[in-house]
């Protein structure tokens, strides 16, 4: 008899943490975007401060308007884009850009982050675009990482193989991570998106695509066919 509701209690509990698991990988992916996309309207929010005071939801209205920040920080960013059409615009970029560029620290982060900018948009987003398998930190452990540029600008003396750039993300953050160049000798594409691959990442391998093979190599141009030989035929 004991042994039954022992029996019987184990089972119940065993289903009732099972059900908590199960909930928890339902509303906890669910909460994390809710929570991550209320930060983000709240910070936009703040925008709204640098309205004057009587121009202000809160002033006109009795009450504020929640998303009213985003609204008006898309209006901003196309309002400059739109000026940069034209040629004043450009203008006031060249004359903001000799000051800055007279700023020692200014000048760099700057200029790096307009050359990235710059790299990933106005290339019609060819980079981080494929995904490669490296063997890192040492022979024998391999890594996910995205292929940035294929441009070997470096030389080295012994290294026949040309050094292309790749980007190795770190988990769970794939935001940062290490700039390497590998020949190209050392790098094997996979036929994974790099949508797959982050979730990869970010969850250090518990979430995993089905099946992952290498990327197959160009078709080799079919050698053309030899000519035909003509036989004369035997008169009769």
């Amino acid at each position: 008899m004991a042994r039954g509701i022992r029996a019987v209690a184990n089972q119940f509990f065993t289903e009732l943490r099972m059900a908590l698991i199960a909930g928890v990988l339902v509303l906890a992916p669910l909460g994390v975007t809710f929570w991550v996309f209320f930060a983000l309207v709240s910070r936009a929010d703040s925008v709204i401060g640098l309205l004057p005071h009587r121009l202000q939801p809160a002033s006109l209205l009795g009450f504020n308007i929640p998303g009213l920040g985003i609204l008006l920080s898309l209006m901003l960013v196309v309002a400059v884009g739109l000026m940069m059409q034209y040629y004043t615009g450009r203008q006031v970029v060249e004359l903001y850009e000799r000051l800055l560029g007279r700023v020692p620290v200014l000048s760099g982060i700057y200029q790096g982050v307009k050359q990235l900018m710059d790299t990933v948009f106005m290339r019609k987003g060819a980079h981080f675009r494929e995904v490669v398998l490296v063997e890192y930190p040492r022979r024998g452990v391999y890594c996910l990482a995205f292929l940035t540029n294929e441009e070997a600008y470096l030389k080295l003396p012994g290294v026949e193989a040309d050094l292309i750039s790749i980007f190795l993300p770190t988990t769970p953050n794939p935001t940062s991570g290490f700039y390497l160049l590998v020949p190209t000798d050392d790098v094997q594409r996979l036929d994974l998106t790099p949508e797959e691959a982050f979730k990869v990442i970010m969850s250090a391998g518990i979430v995993t695509p089905e099946v992952v093979r290498l990327s197959s190599p160009p078709d080799e141009p079919e050698a053309p066919a030899p000519p035909a030989r003509h036989i004369d035929q035997p008169r009769g």
